[in-house]
């Protein structure tokens, strides 16, 4: 089915979420408000995953998020999973040089 055929593609998905944030903010945010220690944070209304992402690229130990719209958690999910897969690959290249 053209669905299945989608899914398996490596073709970049919409994001059609009407407020996608620049990652660069919401890490920069999210450093001015993080604990010493790391902490845990969670994002009420989690939209396409920007804030999450900044969480996470800002050091923050554990971040959650909660979205009522179903429609947005498949694009936040995708780029939490880019964005860790490129984390990922970095450290890799780090620990080879």
């Amino acid at each position: 089915s053209e669905d299945g055929e989608n899914r398996n593609s490596n073709k970049p998905k919409a994001n059609h979420h009407p407020t996608v944030k620049p990652l660069s903010l919401t890490k920069y945010l999210a450093t001015l408000i993080k604990p010493p220690t790391g902490g845990r944070l969670l994002v009420p209304f989690s939209g396409s995953g920007s804030e999450m992402i900044g969480a996470l690229q800002a050091g923050w130990e554990y971040v959650e998020g909660v979205e009522l719209t179903e429609e947005y958690i498949p694009i936040a999910e995708a780029r939490i999973k880019h964005w860790m897969s490129l984390k990922e690959e970095e450290s890799n290249q780090l620990e080879l040089v």
